[in-house]
This record gives C-alpha cells, structure tokens and sequence, in this order.
C-alpha cells in the first residue's frame, strides 16, 4: 500500500498547491494583501529548497564525494568489507537494483578507478557496505585495504544497465562467481523483500573453495526463510566432507540447478571473465535467447 505522507516530499504537493491556495485566498479577501502572502511563499519556498539540499544523496552520478571509512571487516583470508559514511545518520543508499558505485584513487598521478556493488539492505541507514576481494596485483584493493577508519575515499554513482522489473521473469536463473555475488544479491533482496514479487529464483554460486564462499551464511539464511530460493554451490578444490558439486561450472550443473529456457525466464551472470564467457556459452547451448541473458 502506497504511503501516502510521501506526497507530501513531492513539490506539487508541498509547495505549488499550498501556496496557489494562498494566493487564491488572499485575494478573495483583496489584492492589497497579496505582498504579504508573497513574501510568506517566498519564506516557505526558500525553507522548502533549504531542506531539500539538506536531504540531497551524498554519492552524485557525476561529482566525486569524499566519504569516511567507518568500518573493515575480514571475511576471510582475501576479502574484506568496507563500511563508508553517509550524509546523513537516517540517508538510504537508493541506486537501482543490480548498479554500482565507483571508487577511485590517484595512485602515481594517475586516477585509478573501479566499480563495486554495494551489499544494500532496506533497513540500513547512515553507511553503505561494499565487499572487495582483494588481489596480489590488485591496485584499488590493495589501497583499500591498506585505509584506516577516519580516512576517506572519492565515490561517485550509481552506474549499471541492468533495468530489473518485479515479475520481469516467471523464474530467474543467476549464475555468480567470487564477488560476484554481490549484485547478484542485492536483486534476489530486490525479489524477496518485495511482497507483490513472485519472481522463483535459483543461483549456482561458484568459487575455488569452501573458503571462498563470500557471504554464505547470508545466502543459506535466505534459503532456508524463502522456499522460492534455491541456491546450489559449486567449489574447484572440495574438501572430503563437502556435499555441494564440484568444479567449473557445466551444462549439466544448469541443466539440473536452473529452470530451463523460455520466453518468461531470465539469466543474469557476474562474475571473473572466464566465468561469464563460460555461463555465456553454456546458455546459448541451452537454448537460452541473448536478450534474455544478462551479465553484469
């Protein structure tokens, strides 16, 4: 159900209709009064835009903001969360489903930039969490790691192609690798948290290791509350006890893990190169129609 005080952050209901009440008011009484209610408006109106800039997104589309590092948390031995602060202690990070902000530092003079998924949750406000894995050659992750809290970063944003539509698809196969995961997740968090979806959604989440597996006490959770959930995790060094599947991802694995193609279903992909090329190829094998593959 739509709330209905949010018409009232709207300018049509805030300002322009109130304030061509007064005027229409003022001058049934008479014209000699009108000044004065101008100059109310004009009060009302600079208070109205005042509060409006107060409010404003910290991250711009086109500006760099410098925001502060609030947090790190080790995942494991690779990768690790950052935790950045926003303009305001109740501001919403509000990027579309699936984008991405960028991050960029001036390393030797020459501004070196990459795009992260932020891990988004309706329910956080006042900082946004991106998760970075971090690589022995890797420039930006290195920097990022090396930052202390109370130290700041140029962001800007939200970047992505990626128009995600509730009931877009009857059944959504997603296929993820590594951090890849992440705007993975912020789409089956789209999904489940909005009631009116009814999207079935099933991911095969692959990495080199147990280890490896970023956030999967998050995504088991999800599993376990959503039965439209199914998730099935794919490792290339699999411990004696493991009881997912093994190795790269195959065609038999999205034969069996995912719903089959249709005009109705959708498959979105992220993850390193050789992974998207894979899922990719293993799609058209499966009959799966190009405007109906998404990758990230």
């Amino acid at each position: 159900m739509e709330d209905k005080r949010e018409l009232f952050k709207q300018p049509l209901h805030s300002i322009y209709i109130p304030c061509g009440l007064i005027i229409a008011g003022t001058l049934l009484f008479g014209l000699e009064y009108l000044p004065y209610s101008l100059t109310f408006i004009v009060g009302v109106c600079s208070f109205k835009y005042y509060e409006a800039y107060q409010r404003r997104s910290l991250i711009h589309k086109t500006q760099w903001r410098d925001l502060e590092l609030i947090d790190k948390t080790l995942i494991n031995r690779n990768t690790l969360i950052f935790r950045f602060k926003l303009n305001r202690e109740d501001e919403v990070l509000d990027i579309p489903t699936g984008h991405h902000v960028a991050c960029c530092f001036t390393i030797n003079g020459k501004d070196e930039i990459r795009f992260y998924s932020p891990i988004l949750n309706q329910f956080d406000a006042g900082f946004f969490d991106i998760l970075v894995k971090h690589y022995e050659n890797g420039v930006v992750s290195r920097k990022l790691a090396e930052l202390r809290e109370g130290q700041t970063v140029k962001f800007r944003g939200p970047f992505g192609t990626l128009d995600y539509v509730p009931n877009m698809a009857k059944k959504l196969a997603l296929v993820a690798g590594g951090s890849g995961i992440t705007p993975i997740l912020q789409v089956i968090t789209d999904i489940i948290t909005n009631p009116e979806d009814n999207t079935s959604i099933s991911l095969i989440f692959a990495n080199e290791s147990e280890k490896d597996i970023l956030l999967k006490s998050e995504i088991d959770e999800i599993a376990k509350k959503y039965p439209d959930f199914e998730v099935n995790y794919t490792v290339t060094n699999a411990p004696e006890n493991w009881t997912g599947s093994t190795g790269y991802v195959t065609k038999e694995m999205m034969q069996k893990y995912l719903p089959e193609a249709s005009p109705e279903n959708r498959m979105f992909i992220c993850g390193p190169p050789g992974l998207k090329s894979l899922a990719v190829g293993l799609s058209e094998e499966l009959g799966w129609e190009k405007d109906n593959v998404f990758c990230f």
